[in-house]
């Protein structure tokens, strides 16, 4: 399962990390500890490239900074998210042990609030190195062996999170057919609520991909199961969301830099309901022209 970091009190940082979830119940550690906390209210981010040294900055932005000043901002929220969701390329480009020590420093205050956060692979992470830093007991909890998944059930709709990295440091990505197959046994068990499904890379079907390479393979698993409803993914450092047959497919905006300068950096404030889900950009830069922009997604039948 992608790594859960557990509440803590600062003087457990870094000396005790629980790995927990399945679809059979609500674990213990997966949600926020405070009763402040909307259990249908999650603060998804994606792209923190956070590196070793604080100060490191890359297209003009320092991403230790971007990552502290929305950890500020979640902690400002009001009610508490249930939960943060970091899709992906949590680490800057090779995923060292340092990035991740950095990492867990820039993360240290939400687990101080009661706030559990899920972290996901992505191409620019390195899962030994990251197994390494958030102890042994990944491989052992996770449901596949070579992957990490994870099922995260809320009130009004179920989270499947998967784990898209190939190679580190290369561009694509891929699930493969053990994790395909892993997925459609976990969604026909749990076809009585709404899923949504989040994974690192972008659907692409370009003849030279640089996104998901098994896209084909996951819409063919997932269009036809109408208790779908959304894929989130990250990588291209892009906010958008559009459709397909009706599932929303939602590009989840970097919290680190852009490659394009209209584009903006933040995270998304989602929150679910019992028909759909309510989508609101917060960009680190509050004078973005996006800033505070709400989607509505209403669920296919």
């Amino acid at each position: 399962m992608p790594i859960t970091l557990p509440v803590l009190s600062r003087r457990e940082f870094l000396t005790a990390v629980a790995l927990t979830g399945t679809a059979a119940g609500l674990p213990r550690g997966l949600w926020g500890a405070d009763s402040a906390c909307d259990p249908n209210r999650f603060a998804l981010l994606s792209d923190t490239h956070v590196a070793a040294d604080p100060k490191t900055a890359a297209r003009g932005v320092t991403m230790f900074e971007n990552l502290q000043t929305v950890v500020r901002e979640i902690l400002a929220t009001q009610p508490l998210p249930a939960a943060v969701l970091i899709n992906g390329d949590c680490a800057y480009l090779k995923g060292t042990s340092e990035d991740y020590a950095t990492l867990l420093d820039a993360l240290q205050p939400l687990r101080e609030r009661g706030l559990p956060v899920h972290l996901v692979m992505g191409n620019h992470d390195h899962r030994e190195r990251f197994r390494e830093a958030f102890g042994e007991a990944a491989r052992k909890a996770s449901q596949l062996e070579e992957k990490h998944v994870l099922v995260l059930p809320t009130p009004h709709a179920n989270w499947f999170v998967l784990d898209s990295l190939d190679q580190t440091d290369k561009t694509p990505g891929v699930l493969g057919s053990h994790q395909l197959e892993w997925l459609a046994d976990a969604l026909d068990r749990a076809a009585d609520k709404p899923a949504l499904v989040m994974v690192h890379h972008n659907p692409d079907s370009r003849p030279v991909i640089s996104g998901l390479v098994d896209t084909s393979p996951l819409f063919d698993l997932l269009l036809p199961r109408r208790h779908v409803k959304a894929w989130f993914y990250g990588h291209t450092h892009v906010w958008a969301v559009s459709q397909r047959d009706g599932m929303h497919l939602v590009n989840l905006p970097p919290t680190a830099y852009v490659f394009s300068p209209v584009q903006p950096s933040g995270w998304v404030d989602a929150r679910l309901n019992a028909t759909g889900m309510t989508l609101e950009l917060r960009s680190v830069d509050p004078q973005h022209a996006r800033h505070g922009e709400r989607v509505e997604l209403a669920w296919r039948s």
